[in-house]
């Protein structure tokens, strides 16, 4: 049974005028109730800004939860997106008269991504590019002056173009003579030689080759040990031949010079530039 305001009060007027309870005038029914009235108040509004305090609480809570759930799972929950449900939340939960509103929490910015260029390896700025090596040359063996001199004119006082007769009046009779075709083959030897020499000629040319049987030079300083690049230094026009360069010293005559598998001198005769006979 539900009693109004009015009803308390008359109630309460009849209760303190009966002389039973011996209560003093000085009580006031409508001091009463309006003090209870008063605490009535008090208890809803508690009970109003608990309720709602334990709403705002399990509403963040689920937020979380969910946020969490979400980048879990490798999909974040966008920052947007949870702005619009907080705003939400807050208008939903307004807080009553008398309590203070909780603080709003400000967006989250994400972080900026900043660039960082490469560093150099190098301490002292950006790293050069490796400095080219030069090619290097072929090496040199240097002037070569052992053994006799063979010259672009002869050997000893033999000389290109000599007659048999010539050769044989300076050097002595040639030894070992041979005649194959039109060319005659022998050995020269004596005084007028440094050294053994074979020769070959033609009746028509005279002596056409000159080849020293010992280690002989030349004067520009090529002889047995002198390598491919001392060879083509000395003598800029030499063209290869087979196993040998044959090198132009004047109009007339070449020196032909053997080399090895590596390029070095390993023999040198004296030619006629224009002779068909073999190199003895």
């Amino acid at each position: 049974m539900n009693m109004s305001e009015e009803d308390v009060q008359q109630r309460l007027r009849d209760l303190f005028s009966d002389e039973r309870l011996a209560v003093g005038s000085t009580l006031n029914p409508e001091t009463i109730v309006a003090g209870a009235r008063r605490r009535r108040r008090r208890r809803q509004l508690m009970q109003t800004t608990s309720g709602m305090a334990a709403a705002v609480v399990m509403l963040g809570g689920g937020l979380t939860v969910f946020t969490i759930h979400d980048k879990d799972n490798g999909a974040a929950f966008p920052g947007g997106d949870q702005l619009t449900m907080g705003a939400a939340s807050s208008s939903l939960a307004q807080p009553g008269p008398g309590s203070s509103s909780p603080p709003a929490s400000a967006p989250v910015e994400p972080p900026h991504q900043t660039t960082v260029p490469p560093q150099s390896t190098a301490s002292g700025g950006p790293a050069k590019p490796p400095k080219s090596t030069p090619a290097t040359k072929p090496p040199t063996q240097g002037k070569v002056t052992s053994g006799p001199l063979l010259t672009a004119a002869g050997f000893g006082k033999l000389r290109l173009g000599m007659s048999e007769s010539e050769a044989e009046a300076t050097a002595g009779p040639l030894r070992a003579k041979e005649v194959r075709g039109t060319c005659t083959y022998g050995r020269a030897e004596g005084a007028a030689v440094p050294g053994p020499t074979s020769v070959s000629l033609t009746e028509s040319d005279g002596i056409t080759v000159i080849n020293p049987a010992g280690t002989v030079h030349t004067p520009e300083g090529i002889g047995v040990g002198s390598t491919e690049a001392d060879i083509l230094a000395a003598y800029p026009g030499s063209t290869k031949d087979g196993g040998a360069y044959v090198a132009p010293v004047s109009a007339v005559s070449a020196y032909r010079i053997s080399v090895a598998d590596d390029g070095s001198a390993v023999g040198i005769l004296l030619t006629s530039i224009n002779q068909s006979c073999q190199f003895s």
